[in-house]
């Protein structure tokens, strides 16, 4: 207790010789790692202010925090203008390697990631620490309810090692999984709903993880909800038998219920015909949560669509023993028409880029599917990874539109690679594209919505360069126009071909149609050829490609449902050595059942002459007739 007493009157002594006292100098030494200048951003205590004690006391409690340093002590020097500060640092030593002993379960890169530390950094002990109880914590998840994870740190050279010691015991695996009160559903059932299995090797593992139990359990009360049992309690008991956990899982069934009458209220505004076409439930079946919940999205997006944005739908039951007669009690509230539309988060796309792609203009009502059909558009774009769209209430009856995007931080592809098929045998392939180019926009032209392309692929098969470009909104019209200058070289069985051309596409899109136009010059060499009736040569084409299209998807990018058509005739005989009419058909067809999608693809065309082989059409292979060699029809 004494010495603590001196110690106090020291630094009141300390205190009270230096009153008043201008800083002179700062002088600080120790630091390897860490510059001078970081150090004096770091503190308040500045060349020319006046020492205070309080202050440099502060500033040494901050450095320490930052994890940097391991200790630091200060002087003051007295001269006759003022005083000179020396800060004497130890710093904390670097990160000269990590290691891991003892994961088995979980790889070395996994930990890492999870330990959030890097070779080459300062040694900061509470980051350490933090990285310790995310690898501890992520065990638990993997079930390893007793697992141990300690470190040790090895100093040498003002370097250090650090090990992370695992010791993973403790794993816990389920014995048996019991339910109990379960009266409408077989165990076996259930047991199908969960993610929890019971331990039953080589297939099932049966590990115990508490979180993904807990979730299994939602989903056996949303399936009782989904058949009629509104009451249903689910919990769970958890103990130890002969060979591990055995789980009990306690039901309680309650009644089961009965949709009655169904009634819609409120101002309804449109036929009830046409509101009803929404409910999913029926009178005399068994009460399902999720469709009730479904037709509730459904009647505000019939609404939402028609431009009520704002319509609020309630759920009014009434319950008579086991049935459920159901009101539907609407507020449409009122239209909103759009006001301004105001783009955010954009730094680089520019705002016309992002403005084309919506569907509402100023003055417009605004919608839910046009909303929906502005958001799938953005995200064809996949310019951004983060979209909302939503209403800004300006007025009664007017909104200001809001589009907040969150770019991704590259829109452009480096590609090198290579790889092996049955098709194309070994092929490598370097390429660069720029689906966000903006050649307005130098050095860094990104931004304009442009697409650039630049690729080869060269291989046992194939040897193809291509360049193209595409400006999709020529003078900020809904026109497209670009280039595509090719050298494409096949190797096949019977023959070998080697196109090189130039094209020019022009086209003119609406809501649902496109109109386009290619205009190709092209020379095709012919040799190798081991076919009696064909001959080797060379020959030149000259044609006009018209297209005409229609989409009513819900995405280009990707779609669920709808249609998506193009017709096409291609006419050679602009000079050149070829003169044929080429006519091709092709259809997409998108429906959704359940989580799956159904997708056909209908292919036909016809050729009004005989035309040189490479110029046929083929089929056989993965893009046109699946279970027959690649172009054997």
């Amino acid at each position: 207790m004494k010495i603590k007493k001196t110690l106090l009157v020291l630094l009141c002594l300390n205190f009270s010789l230096f009153p008043n006292s201008k800083i002179l100098n700062i002088n600080i030494s120790g630091n390897k790692n860490v510059s001078i200048e970081k150090i004096f951003s770091l503190i308040k205590t500045k060349q020319g202010n006046e020492f205070d004690e309080n202050i440099i006391k502060k500033d040494i409690e901050t450095l320490i925090k930052t994890g940097y340093f391991k200790k630091i002590n200060y002087f003051v020097e007295k001269k006759d203008e003022g005083v000179n500060i020396i800060l004497l640092i130890e710093e904390n030593p670097i990160i000269d390697k990590i290691n891991f002993i003892g994961n088995k379960s979980l790889k070395t890169k996994k930990l890492k990631s999870i330990l959030d530390i890097s070779e080459g950094e300062i040694l900061n002990k509470e980051k350490v620490m933090e990285g310790i109880k995310k690898i501890k914590d992520e065990y638990m998840k993997r079930g390893f309810s007793e697992c141990e994870v300690d470190y040790q740190i090895e100093e040498r050279d003002g370097k250090s090692i650090l090990t992370v010691e695992i010791e993973e015991k403790g794993k816990i695996y389920i014995e048996k999984i019991i339910f109990e009160g379960n009266n409408s559903f077989y165990d076996k059932k259930l047991k199908k709903l969960m993610k929890t299995k019971e331990r039953k090797m080589p297939f099932k593992r049966g590990g115990f993880k508490e979180d993904v139990l807990n979730q299994d359990l939602d989903g056996i009360k949303n399936f009782y909800k989904e058949n009629g049992f509104i009451d249903i309690k689910v919990d769970k008991q958890i103990y130890y038998g002969e060979k591990g956990l055995i789980i009990k899982i306690l039901i309680d069934e309650g009644k089961k219920y009965y949709v009655g009458d169904i009634k819609l209220d409120g101002n309804l505004i449109f036929k009830e015909e046409d509101i009803k076409k929404n409910i999913l439930i029926k009178k005399g079946e068994p009460f399902n949560f999720k469709k009730n919940e479904e037709t509730i999205r459904k009647i505000y997006q019939f609404y939402s669509d028609n431009g009520y944005i704002k319509c609020n739908v309630e759920y009014l039951p009434k319950i008579s023993e086991n049935i459920v007669n159901i009101t539907y009690f609407i507020n449409p509230e009122k239209e909103f028409y759009a006001e301004e539309i105001k783009i955010k988060g954009n730094k680089i796309t520019k705002d016309k880029v992002i403005r084309r792609e919506i569907k509402i203009e100023p003055g417009d009502k605004i919608t839910g599917d046009k909303i929906r059909k502005s958001f799938n558009n953005l995200r064809d774009t996949n310019y951004f990874e983060n979209i909302q769209i939503y209403p800004e209430i300006v007025e009664e009856d007017k909104a200001n539109l809001v589009v907040d995007v969150k770019e991704r931080e590259r829109t452009g592809i480096f590609l090198i690679g290579g790889g092996y098929s049955t098709i194309d045998k070994f092929v490598g392939t370097i390429g660069l594209q720029q689906t966000n180019f903006d050649i307005t926009n130098p050095p860094k032209f990104v931004g304009g919505g442009q697409n650039l392309s630049l690729m080869a692929e060269i291989g046992s098969t194939k040897r193809n360069y291509r360049f193209s470009f595409t400006e999709p909104y020529f003078l900020d019209r809904p026109i497209s126009i670009g280039p595509d200058i090719y050298r494409l070289t096949s190797i096949w069985s019977d023959w070998t071909e080697t196109a090189t051309g130039f094209d020019l596409r022009i086209g003119r899109k609406w809501e649902n149609f496109n109109l386009g136009f290619k205009f190709i010059t092209e020379n095709v060499e012919l040799t190798d050829v081991d076919i009696p009736s064909e001959p080797e040569g060379k020959w030149r084409k000259n044609s006009i490609v018209t297209s005409f299209g229609y989409s009513n998807l819900d995405s280009e990018r990707f779609p669920k449902k709808g249609d998506r058509f193009r017709f096409s005739v291609e006419y050679a005989g602009i000079g050149g050595d070829l003169n044929f009419i080429k006519t091709t058909l092709e259809n997409h067809f998108y429906y959704p059942f359940n989580k799956f999608i159904f997708h056909s693809k209908t292919l036909a065309g016809y050729i009004n002459k005989d035309v040189p082989i490479y110029e046929r059409f083929f089929g056989g292979g993965i893009g046109t007739v699946r279970g027959y060699v690649e172009r054997s029809l």
